[in-house]
């Protein structure tokens, strides 16, 4: 017991699930979004939709099977289309409706409290610091496993900016990187962030 209480593994897991049950707390009164959908919502907000569900999956270090299915219920709810690549027939495009585009602000302000809720009485340093050893801890993990870290490290300023559920950093800011240790880490099960699909 006495070891898997001091295990990082263990401690990020438990920050994950305890997030993205206050993130679903917040985030379902918004709109019909599971805790599965949650980080793929926040990519697309962020990063940009007219993605390949391919290219989510593997930016999210999710399983193509657990991305499709959150996905599709995101797709079922009315807040993104899915659509086939007339260049890549295989392909799936995901691209976000006019539904999604009116939860966009107050999502992302339910994010930036989220984020404000995690760091609350840390100071501007500490907040660097945290930010600066997940990263690391990510990069190491993605290491062992042979996957390229393909996060960009902006340089941050100390004030909260929309936590990152999606696995990058906002490149406008610091961001909660938790999503992305989560996916990492052996205790987060990587590949099933969020839970899986749900």
């Amino acid at each position: 017991m006495e070891q898997r209480l001091t295990s990082f593994a263990y401690r990020v897991g438990q920050l994950r699930r305890l997030v993205l049950l206050l993130a679903l707390e917040r985030i379902t009164p918004l709109g019909p979004v599971g805790k599965g959908q949650i980080p793929f919502l926040a990519e697309l907000f962020q990063g940009g939709d007219g993605v390949s569900q391919e290219e989510l999956a593997e930016k999210l270090h999710f399983d193509k099977g657990s991305a499709a299915r959150s996905l599709a219920k995101l797709e079922a709810a009315g807040l993104v289309t899915r659509t086939v690549n007339p260049r890549n027939r295989r392909q799936l495009v995901i691209t976000l409706t006019p539904q999604a585009e009116e939860l966009r602000a107050p999502f992302l302000a339910t994010l930036r409290e989220l984020t404000e809720t995690m760091v609350r009485g840390f100071s501007g340093e500490e907040r660097e610091q945290a930010l600066g050893f997940l990263d690391r801890m990510i990069s190491n993990v993605l290491t062992e496993l042979g996957r390229p870290d393909r996060s960009a490290k902006p340089e941050r300023s100390a004030g909260p900016k929309p936590m990152d559920m999606s696995g990058t950093p906002d490149t406008a800011g610091p961001t909660c990187q938790v999503g992305r240790a989560a996916q990492a880490s052996p205790t987060g099960q990587t590949g099933q962030t969020g839970g899986g699909a749900q």
